[in-house]
């Protein structure tokens, strides 16, 4: 659980005519990470995709295209498919879904333009409406020039006519007054618009489009009722199509990577160790040879957690792939991002709603893998807010609960005191001591069976003597008082243990450790963060209560604005403690621990063959 899977490099060689079988059966244990070949050695060469393959492709591209255009999600699994009962049929559902769709889209791609054509129109015919002309009256004369468009001054030449309106000007004049005309206009800032083509009064027609533009928008709306519906009525079968020639897909491109010869092939990869015998028992109906690699190269990363855990690796992954024979922080992250986000939060009311929203969304979402492990993590982190609510701060949505006096007094802590609130500052500041000391310890294995013991105590062993000497001696240095209680008789033993760690660091690293020392100091102290943040949502939630209850008052007529103020009230508050704690849980990972042991630069184990959610194993093939 604490290191990756140990893995193994095979090769597996056998006749080409068995290619088919031996990607059928290797896709569906979907055990070996391929290695593609380079094309790097005489007489052999990549090959073609298998038979079925271009037929299948073509299938999964028309398929991917109707799931965009119906704009179908993925949905939860409910029955299980075989391939039997997925291959008869496919081409002439999929024909059948596929003209109803394009014709569905381009009958409202077309009404559409034609809507928004006529609304263009009806613009233009609105704001020369209020001229009361015809528009075949605002163009075509011999011995007049017509000027139309916005003007916000006047107009002061003789023999010149105007009209105008809050929003159109048009301007009459005779030929051989055009060009005085104009240069008037040019000095009042004129704008001109051209009249829409055309005949008749611009209001009548204005009425007949909105009319037409009414129709159509109206058939729109039923045709789009009709795309929603074939959707709804097709989507989970798209869904699990797409699925299957996917897998298919996926089976008929092996041959791409491989080593292929006129009669053999070839085959390189990585497996977990643990899975030889699965592995040889895959193929055991083909006749193959299976030949231990060398265990050359880097293998993949395989990250192996027991179920409870597994979510976290989304947050393991998202700060990077660890290498093969780094230390996995998955069960780290298991055990403080929740305890850190209970601590921060640490109220009964607001942990329910996270645990019930976790919850929630792994009911919804439990076929999308990463949302789902997102829910998980959610849920797990509400749950320690509820019992750090209920057996530390004993209260909820920021009122107290009444359990204080039936617990022991050591162990709960009021946010009101504040001798409480020290002690929380306190234990805050213990945890990123104890945090960022295992971060090095961590960082300290790793580095010794990568380099050494030598190496791992020149880079991390010193770090853990600055630290510790440095928190026990400075603070008595400076402020003449011990931060750690009980070390203030160590002043002279920690001032050793932190210039015996400052001249190993720089003897490992040079100067530039000199210029890194405060930042041990930075991580620790960076934990207070815990307690802060916890007082910071306590102050939110009671300054809610507060106007609601008592500034409003739940009397008469404002009791339902009080209401009010507590339900949106503590909704930005569940929101903020959301997003605050959820990322300052995950920074006191990836900020202050991960660096002190995290390499990273690992290859995430993605084995051949398509994960399945909606289909069983044995995919058809022709």
């Amino acid at each position: 659980m604490f290191k990756p899977t140990s893995m193994m490099r095979v090769t597996l060689s056998g006749l080409s005519i068995d290619l088919e079988r031996v990607s059928n059966n290797l896709a569906e244990e979907r055990l070996i990470h391929l290695i593609e070949y380079g094309n790097d050695c005489d007489g052999f060469e990549t090959g073609e995709s298998l038979s079925y393959g271009e037929k299948t492709s073509e299938a999964l591209v028309r398929v991917r295209s109707l799931i965009k255009m119906l704009n179908v999600e993925p949905m939860a699994p409910s029955m299980l498919r075989t391939s039997d009962e997925l291959s008869d049929g496919i081409d002439e559902r999929l024909n059948d879904v596929e003209n109803k769709a394009v014709e569905l889209r381009d009958k409202i791609r077309e009404m559409s333009q034609e809507v928004e054509e006529s609304k263009a129109r009806m613009e233009m015919l609105s704001a020369f409406s209020g001229l009361g002309l015809n528009l075949e009256l605002m163009t075509g004369y011999e011995n007049l020039d017509v000027f139309t468009g916005k003007l916000s001054g006047e107009i002061d030449i003789d023999g010149v006519e105007e009209i105008r309106t809050d929003e159109m000007t048009a301007i009459f004049s005779p030929k051989n007054k055009s060009e005085e005309v104009e240069k008037q206009l040019m000095k009042l800032g004129f704008k001109s618009i051209a009249p829409p083509k055309g005949e008749g009064n611009p209001e009548k027609e204005y009425e007949l489009i909105k009319e037409t533009v009414d129709k159509r928008e109206t058939e729109m709306e039923a045709l789009q009722y009709e795309m929603e519906a074939l959707a709804l009525r097709e989507g989970h079968w798209l869904i699990v199509i797409e699925e299957h020639l996917s897998t298919k897909v996926e089976k008929a491109n092996l041959p791409l990577k491989l080593a292929l010869s006129e009669n053999t092939f070839t085959l390189d990869g990585w497996i977990p160790e643990s899975e030889f015998g699965k592995l040889k028992r895959a193929v055991e109906n083909v006749e193959i040879h299976i030949e231990e690699g060398n265990g050359e190269g880097e293998p993949p990363v395989k990250l192996e957690n027991k179920e409870v855990v597994k979510p976290f690796e989304l947050f393991t992954k998202l700060y990077g792939i660890p290498n093969h024979r780094e230390f996995d922080p998955t069960a780290l992250l298991f055990l403080a991002y929740p305890l850190f986000f209970g601590m921060m939060i640490g109220d009964l009311g607001y942990g329910l709603v996270y645990f019930l929203m976790g919850h929630m969304i792994v009911k919804k979402f439990g076929h999308v893998t990463d949302t789902a492990a997102f829910g998980r993590i959610i849920r797990t982190a509400g749950l320690w807010t509820v019992i750090f609510g209920t057996f530390v701060f004993t209260e909820a949505f920021g009122k107290p609960i009444g359990l204080a006096e039936y617990l022991p007094g050591w162990m709960t802590l009021d946010k009101h005191l504040s001798e409480d609130v020290a002690t929380m500052l306190q234990i805050s500041f213990g945890i990123g001591m104890g945090y960022v000391t295992l971060g090095i310890l961590i960082g300290f294995y790793n580095v010794m069976n990568l380099h050494g013991f030598k190496h791992a105590a020149e880079e991390k062993l010193s770090w853990l003597m600055i630290m510790w000497g440095g928190l026990v001696y400075i603070p008595i240095l400076l402020f003449g008082q011990e931060l750690i209680p009980g070390t203030a008789s160590l002043e002279i033993p920690a001032l050793i243990l932190f210039l015996m760690g400052t001249a190993l660091a720089v003897y490992a690293e040079g100067a530039i450790a000199l210029v890194e020392l405060p930042s041990v100091f930075v991580h620790v102290i960076s934990y207070v963060r815990i307690a802060a943040l916890g007082l910071a949502d306590f102050g939110l939630a009671t300054a809610v209560n507060r106007i609601a209850l008592q500034d409003i008052g739940m009397e008469g007529t404002n009791i339902i604005f009080a209401i009010l103020v507590l339900l949106l009230g503590h909704i930005v508050i569940v929101v903020i403690g959301l997003i605050g704690s959820g990322i300052n849980s995950l920074r006191l990972q990836y900020v202050e621990c991960f660096p002190k042991f995290f390499q990273g630069g690992g290859t995430d184990y993605a084995p051949f063959g398509h994960a399945r959610i909606y289909t069983k194993k044995m995919e058809a093939t022709t």
